[in-house]
């Protein structure tokens, strides 16, 4: 299994080619800087590229079995750009025939399958006035990913990322549906992530995720 990253840099993206690398698949690392990726094999390509850069994104993906994007707004310069790159992945992905793409969202990203309440309005319209290009982007992106023809996941973070060590102790559902903690560490983020690369029970699906 070869799998390409992106986003490999950012914490939850180091605990993807980590626990990628621990499962034995062939993995390549793609970021501006690869030398801030820590970890070391001879499974491990680290790729150098911007998200604008067709050539190196070809370079990155050809070959590749999935695709997983730990990608997402920093609330800083640049994050106007975020939806741009996603849609570059998802046409060089389609170039190169790879179907398979995992990638993080929030539940600022609705889906047909939650039940609107009070609170969740609440919490999105406080994100959306608080930060409003990072809004924009996840609820653009992940549009873009669903209108997309690959057989895509979109993680949609429910709670409050931490550091926490893995437990594989995930809740997976819907907003209204089901019941989620306030805390959901990288490591088991990333591990539910990777057990969708060869499982079908989310394909073109987007559930939430807490511990």
């Amino acid at each position: 299994m070869k799998v390409a990253i992106f986003g490999a840099t950012g914490r939850t993206g180091r605990e993807l080619v980590c626990q990628s690398l621990g499962r034995g698949y062939d993995v390549v690392a793609y970021a501006r800087d690869p030398s801030r990726i820590s970890s070391e094999s001879p499974c491990l390509t680290k790729k150098a590229g911007k998200l604008d850069s067709r050539q190196s994104l070809r370079i990155a993906i050809e070959g590749c079995d999935c695709v997983l994007s730990a990608l997402g707004p920093m609330g800083k310069q640049g994050d106007e750009e975020l939806c741009d790159g996603i849609a570059n992945i998802l046409s060089v992905m389609e170039e190169y025939g790879v179907v398979r793409f995992i990638a993080l969202s929030t539940t600022s990203a609705q889906d047909i399958s939650d039940i609107e309440s009070f609170r969740t309005k609440l919490r999105r319209g406080m994100i959306r006035r608080g930060r409003p290009t990072s809004y924009e982007q996840i609820v653009r992106y992940s549009q873009l990913i669903r209108d997309s023809s690959c057989g895509w996941t979109l993680v949609r973070i429910a709670s409050i990322l931490t550091d926490k060590p893995l437990s594989k102790q995930v809740r997976a559902g819907y907003l209204g549906r089901d019941s989620f903690r306030n805390t959901l560490s990288r490591a088991d983020l990333a591990w539910f992530m990777l057990e969708q690369v060869e499982s079908n029970e989310y394909l073109r699906k987007a559930p939430a995720l807490s511990n």
